[in-house]
């Protein structure tokens, strides 16, 4: 393995896909090494997938090297794409329309969901939308205004 290589496996925002060249299903591999292969898919990082898995950044290192040294997964990229953050004005809609649903406490209940989910409204990547909104969704105990809600959102996200 050349300098660049071990450099690229030191990346946590290199991403890999499954290799064409050789199956994991040759392979003895441990459970840890299969979570990940159920994991790369060309589009995730190895730090997104480290968390996903809830591991170390060291552990998925060393199982995403010997899986490279295996010939089972291939480097994508190693540059990590540029993400698109969500707009205050999104945040303002969220927030303006659950109130109309829970009250005051709005505020809060949006705060403690994005606390729960390790997010910071101004670095808020769009993909998480769908996520907020359905954890947000969960908390109106009333199946009508909750459908209504999570449709108002769904006209919001469209248009970020």
């Amino acid at each position: 393995m050349d300098e660049i290589q071990v450099k690229t496996l030191l990346n946590l925002d290199a991403i890999f896909k499954l290799s064409s060249a050789k199956s994991p299903s040759d392979a003895t591999l441990r459970s840890a090494e299969w979570a990940i292969i159920t994991q790369v898919d060309g589009q995730k990082s190895i730090d997104e997938i480290a968390k996903t898995l809830a591991l170390s950044a060291d552990e998925a290192i060393n199982l995403f090297n010997g899986l490279f040294e295996k010939g089972l997964i291939e480097l994508v990229s190693v540059t990590k794409a540029e993400k698109k953050l969500v707009s205050q004005a999104f945040f303002k809609v969220l927030n303006d329309e659950l109130i109309k649903i829970v009250g005051p406490v709005a505020p809060y209940l949006i705060e403690d969901t994005l606390w729960e989910m390790e997010i910071k409204i101004e670095n808020c990547d769009v993909k998480k939308i769908p996520e907020i909104i359905e954890a947000i969704s969960e908390e109106i105990q009333d199946e009508m205004k909750r459908v209504e809600f999570q449709k108002i959102m769904l006209n919001e996200m469209k248009k970020v």
